[in-house]
């Protein structure tokens, strides 16, 4: 078994049972005793102002075991959050084994309250955690100062556009970045202090170049998603922004976790794949402190907000969007007949001249169930490739012969094009060390239509990468 801190909004979450090797310096010994292999592990975090989460409710394989995520997956269990005297009864996934769904009416995560998940099984003592969510917190103002001491002081030039003040806030010119030329400092608004706070970046661009010039790094070694260790407010209620995280041009959305106990002890005290020379808390310990009675895992909670910004590398003039460095326009599309014979279709087109065409045939096509808001489902393979053009813009799209994909015809119009509606897209996505879901695609569609040169086919869309 392996422990791994995996991301929910860019920050980590307990993931108990990912196979794999863990990192050289760290035996599953130092972790968990023998004993510990078929213990209950829990996942499940709750964010202020929005829905109860689904729980993830598996067991641990003893370290050498062969591990799987069909086998893992607690499917029997009676799982439950408590509330005060309110008891929410939440139901099994009959899509994802070892996933359980809160009752469509719950109501909202409040702040400052007190919730217990509850996770009985016929074999095992009663599993509980509890959880006090933080209290409502949201950022007033990020302020920006010079990076240049004058007077032993830093000067302030001016503060951010937030996502409440402006329809685009990456093209406000007060969220035009210069990189590193300005420090940046959140002052927040809250009823009382969280235990810690975190500060999840997420590069938005596909292709902008870095922002770092150094013989020390490859592009391919630095991520466009990066977390904050943990931070405590100031004397004033503020939080330095670090630069931390930001190697790329272009837009970037900031989201800032305030966190519940369980959730800092937990990151204080993981010490799996740590390269840090700080000397954190986590150092010091065999095993990370979970705070789930009669089990392990993660129940916690957070109260969230975020804020946007545009980064250019220094000394560059003004610019806005991908300008900067090249505008692209990519999209996969598909036909698919009702026998299963069908083609998808990769194109890509940049002001700079990296332009792509290609297609693949589909093969072994066939239907399979679908999400809970879907209509109808298919998995296939991507089979022959055929390049049309290719002129530095095909990348990693020309190696995809062989691999199996899911699609899904959602059942909610989204548009209506030439009289044809449109639904949502859904894909099956597989997560490292879960057996993956059903996600909707951001800008892609899905269509049957009725008349025409398709009638009958299933046409679909998404933006490519």
């Amino acid at each position: 078994m392996r422990i791994l801190l995996i991301l929910l909004s860019l920050l980590p979450l307990l993931s108990c049972d990912a196979p794999g090797p863990l990192k050289a310096e760290r035996k599953p010994d130092d972790l968990f005793a023998p004993s510990e292999g078929n213990m209950v592990v829990v996942e499940g975090i709750l964010i202020v102002d929005e829905s109860l989460p689904p729980v993830q409710v598996r067991r641990t394989v003893a370290p050498g075991d062969p591990y799987s995520a069909a086998g893992a997956a607690l499917a029997d269990a009676r799982v439950s959050i408590h509330q005060g005297d309110a008891v929410f009864q939440y139901y099994s996934d009959p899509i994802v084994a070892g996933r359980y769904l809160p009752p469509v009416d719950a109501p909202s995560v409040e702040p400052g309250s007190t919730y217990e998940l509850r996770v009985i099984t016929e074999t095992d003592p009663l599993v509980r955690a509890t959880t006090r969510t933080p209290p409502r917190m949201r950022i007033n103002e990020v302020v920006l100062f010079d990076n240049v001491l004058e007077d032993d002081e830093y000067r302030e030039v001016g503060s951010l556009r937030l996502f409440a003040d402006a329809d685009d806030v990456y093209q406000a010119p007060e969220n035009q970045l210069e990189y590193t030329r300005v420090i940046m400092e959140a002052h927040l608004e809250q009823d009382g202090e969280a235990a810690a706070y975190q500060f999840g970046v997420a590069n938005l661009e596909l292709n902008s170049p870095l922002l770092i010039d150094s013989d020390f790094f490859e592009e391919e070694e630095l991520e466009r998603r990066e977390t904050s260790p943990l931070l405590k407010l100031d004397d004033g209620g503020t939080l330095y922004v670090p630069w931390d995280g930001i190697y790329y041009e272009g837009r970037y959305s900031v989201k800032l976790y305030a966190v519940d106990q369980n959730w800092f002890d937990l990151v204080r005290t993981d010490n799996v794949g740590s390269e840090r020379e700080s000397g954190e808390a986590g150092q010091g310990f065999q095993r990370p402190l979970f705070h789930v009675e009669n089990g392990i895992g993660l129940f916690a909670s957070a109260c969230v907000d975020s804020f946007g910004f545009f980064v250019r590398s220094k000394g560059s003039p003004a610019c806005s969007g991908c300008e900067c460095w090249g505008c692209a326009s990519s999209s996969w599309s598909g036909v698919l007949g009702l026998l299963g014979n069908g083609s998808i279709r990769f194109e890509k087109e940049v002001t700079s001249g990296a332009n792509c065409e290609l297609s693949y045939g589909i093969t072994g096509a066939t239907t399979v169930v679908p999400c809970a808001d879907c209509s109808f489902a298919w998995e296939f393979t991507l089979g022959d490739l055929m390049v049309e053009t290719d002129t530095g813009g095909c990348g990693d799209a020309e190696f995809l012969s062989g691999y199996t994909f899911r699609f899904a015809q959602g059942t909610e119009v989204i548009a209506v094009e030439d009289g044809m509606p449109q639904y949502g897209l859904y894909m099956w996505e597989e997560d490292e060390g879960s057996e993956g879901g059903w996600g909707m695609i951001d800008g892609g569609w899905s269509s049957v239509p009725e008349e025409g040169e398709f009638v009958g086919k299933w046409l679909f869309s998404f933006p490519g990468d």
